[in-house]
């Protein structure tokens, strides 16, 4: 039997075959954009339609071509995104994404009525701009009558769901997402709708991820070549599926999954709070359990813009190497990687990129390899933060697209001072999909035992930090909080836009 995973992303949609074995058997991919505008960040769901309907096609032919029998098609998504829909799931305005940070002044208008640690230790979120419920508010208070005449405000994972099934689903990885769900009991909070002032009845029914939520579509069928009888799984938010693909099953392992931004998320048994409000407790893609995360906004996309604007059509052997030849340290330079404000550690919106410390002998190599490394030290802030809940982290597994990037796996590892091990597949999140799907059709008895019958043996490389590189990126890291909070204490990044 073969399975479909459907792995919505930030830039980019993938329908990916897999058979019982976990092996790869096909690919589909479109890409797309966001619409930026300051703190507002874009997308027209039709392009997710659009996608959906063509990588799907794509696998069809090479389904039938190979007479081959798919028994599910799973969704894995990014997260916190909204999309006003009507009844039959037309969207009724762009989606408003992740990285949106318009509605930071609603969080301000929140926080008047609850304090940041009692919204905290009910969602296991911080209350910021990131997440849904700030963003469904601020469609409420500025397009009243988009609020009044959307059947549904739902996900991005959801709305590829109802266009596969035709149900209003959303799974406890997503909801965590929101501001809206306990995290303890997995369900929507009365006292937290009212405080939202979002209706009840605007949000998708709740289930467990990993739930079989229908049957595809007929018409759907038709246009990709598939068959309606294929069970639709809804698998889970990217990032908790991804955990499953890294193998953060367990105490004791993290992964570091950079795509456009960059997440960190640990196992836990019960959910942990972090008393400064910096770490997120949120659902697990496993059912029942939770991931601590700490997230940064803008990572590897600001690697793909430095190289778009600096590099033009030199492809990015040429780049790699001049991060090489740079050396470590990037001779002095440093960079705070806010391009799109601040998740953790700092949680602050207006926040903004810097580089710091040019000079005339500086080379774009120098700024690229400050890239890669300014990134590197904001994810060891943030798995030091995660360790003091869970305890001693004894490897970091590493994924996303620049990881087929040696030097930058050694950075991490260096700036880490820990071994860090990466995947032969770079499909962590579709894996986790995977794995989540095989156990909820039954096929093992828990996704230890899925993982490690599917992807125990698959090869892997380990990087281990180099001494005398930890001690330079240890005054690094410390120089770059030094320099974050002399502008923050200074109150530019508020000047900054007021101006």
């Amino acid at each position: 039997m073969n399975y479909i995973i459907v792995d919505v992303g930030t830039q980019s949609l993938r329908s990916i075959i897999f058979d019982d074995s976990g092996k790869e058997l096909f690919s589909a991919q479109r890409q797309y954009t966001a619409l930026y505008n300051d703190l507002e960040v874009e997308q027209d769901p039709r392009t997710w339609k659009t996608s959906l309907i063509e990588t799907l096609s794509d696998a069809g032919k090479y389904i039938y071509e190979n007479d081959l029998e798919v028994a599910s098609i799973s969704v894995t998504s990014q997260r916190a995104s909204i999309i006003p829909v009507n009844e039959y799931g037309k969207s009724l305005h762009n989606a408003i994404t992740w990285q949106d940070r318009r509605s930071y002044r609603i969080c301000e208008d929140i926080l008047k009525k609850k304090s940041k640690k009692d919204i905290y230790y009910k969602t296991g979120l911080r209350l910021d701009s990131y997440f849904s419920a700030p963003k469904m508010l601020w469609v409420k208070r500025n397009k009243p009558d988009l609020y009044e005449n959307a059947y549904k405000i739902i996900g991005v994972q959801d709305y590829v769901v109802y266009q596969l099934s035709k149900k209003f689903v959303t799974d406890h990885s997503q909801a965590a997402r929101t501001l809206l769900m306990n995290i303890e009991t997995f369900e929507w909070d009365e006292e937290l709708l009212n405080l939202f002032e979002i209706d009840r009845e605007k949000l998708c029914d709740l289930v467990q991820p990993g739930s079989v939520v229908g049957t595809l579509d007929k018409d759907l069928a038709e246009k990709a070549g598939l068959k309606p009888s294929i069970k639709i799984v809804i698998a889970g938010g990217d990032q908790q599926c991804a955990a499953i693909g890294l193998n953060v099953l367990r105490p004791g392992v993290v992964e570091a999954n950079t795509g456009t931004g960059s997440f960190i998320l640990g196992y836990s048994e019960k959910p942990k709070f972090d008393d400064k409000v910096r770490v997120l407790c949120t659902a697990s893609a496993v059912p029942g359990k939770w991931v601590l995360e700490a997230g940064i906004l803008t990572s590897g996309n600001i690697y793909s813009w430095f190289k778009k604007n600096f590099y033009d059509v030199q492809g990015y052997e040429v780049i790699n190497k001049e991060v090489k030849d740079s050396g470590v340290g990037a001779k002095g330079m440093i960079l705070i990687p806010h391009f799109k404000g601040s998740a953790a550690p700092y949680w602050n919106p207006l926040s903004r990129g810097m580089f710091f410390n040019a000079s005339l002998e500086s080379t774009r190599g120098d700024f690229a390899r400050a890239i890669l490394e300014g990134i590197s030290v904001e994810m060891s802030i943030n798995i030091k933060l995660i360790e003091e809940l869970v305890g001693y982290v004894e490897i970091v597994n590493i994924a996303g697209g620049l990881t087929v990037f040696n030097e930058f796996n050694q950075i991490q590892s260096d700036v880490f001072n820990k071994a860090v091990t990466v995947y032969e597949s770079a499909e962590a999140t579709a894996m986790g999909a995977l794995v989540s799907t095989l156990v909820s059709l039954g096929k093992y008895k828990d996704h230890v035992e899925a993982y490690q019958d599917l992807y125990g043996s698959i090869k892997k490389n380990t990087y281990h930090s180099i001494s005398a590189n930890v001690e330079k990126y240890i005054s690094i890291r410390k120089i770059t909080k030094q320099l974050y909070h002399a502008i923050d204490d200074a109150q530019l990044y508020n000047y900054l836009k007021l101006n």
